[in-house]
Formats: C-alpha cells, structure tokens, sequence
C-alpha cells in the first residue's frame, strides 16, 4: 500500500541497489523515515557512507509511529545531535534538505526553528569533547557518554 516503505531500512535498500548492478544510484536518507523503520537514524547514516550510498538527506521528526514531518529536533533532538555526529566524523559533504510539513504552523517560521536548531547542534559539535567520548565509548560508559553529550547540546544543564 502507498503507506507503507518496500525498502523501508538502509540495508534493504543498498542490497536492492546491489541487485540492480549499477553504480548511478545512492539513497536520499530521511531521518524521519529511518525513525519510523525503527532504525537508530545515525547507524543507518554509517551503513550507507561505508558503502558510497548515502548521497542526500532529508531532516524531519517524528514519534516512531507514522512519517509527521515534524520541526527537525521536536521530538529526537539527541538522536539528531548524534545523526550529524556521524556525518561530520565521515566528513560527509552531500546534500541536506528540511521535510517538514507544518500543516498548522507557519511555514517559515517552521523552517526558521529548524534551521536554529540544526545550527546549535553544530555549534554543539563543536563543544562536543571527541576524546573524552571516545574514552567513554571505549570503556562502555554510557552515563558518561549521555553527560558528555548533555553538556555539549545543553550547555547550561550543569549549572546550579
């Protein structure tokens, strides 16, 4: 049905382009749709830059249960946060796009918040201590990764 995905993961979709046999044909990845798969947006992301697929994107939000085209950051603003980790760490340089459908919002306004937040998750990155992560990572701390993570996007939350 016109609801529903054929190649609803990542992975279906690069061995469907494995099956084609060519090589003129890469992935739009939309977040929102990786979200409603049930796959974690930023594995999916690494999946298809590990394989030269990944060569568009559209930014969205959603809760997991239907394609809402939200204000990118609404609902998953960590998972975003990591979803363009992935990208910088590959040096991703492709294209990115909002696909968002705000059926009662003012649609510039919409556009605007999205565009506000994509550029503080930047801004986050940059604050984002890499090698204390990666040590985290590395010793299967989870809290101290989220902490990490937590004061990079919030920059404020330590503060008493």
């Amino acid at each position: 049905p016109r609801t529903h995905m054929i190649w609803d993961t990542a992975a279906r979709t690069l061995i469907g382009i494995q099956e084609m046999g060519v090589d003129n044909v890469g992935v739009l990845m939309d977040f929102g749709h990786s979200l409603f798969g049930g796959e974690t947006p930023s594995d999916a992301a690494q999946l298809l830059i590990d394989h030269g697929r990944l060569w568009a994107m559209d930014v969205n939000d959603n809760y997991r249960g239907w394609d809402d085209d939200l204000v990118a950051g609404t609902v998953h603003p960590i998972e975003l946060m990591e979803f363009f980790y992935t990208l910088r760490k590959n040096d991703w340089q492709g294209v990115w796009q909002l696909d968002q459908f705000p059926f009662r919002e003012d649609s510039v306004a919409a556009a605007d918040t999205a565009i506000r937040f994509l550029k503080h998750i930047y801004r986050s990155l940059d604050r984002l201590d890499m090698s204390g992560l990666a040590a985290a990572q590395a010793d299967h701390d989870a809290v101290a990764a989220h902490r990490l993570v937590q004061d990079a996007l919030y920059p404020g939350i330590g503060e008493e």
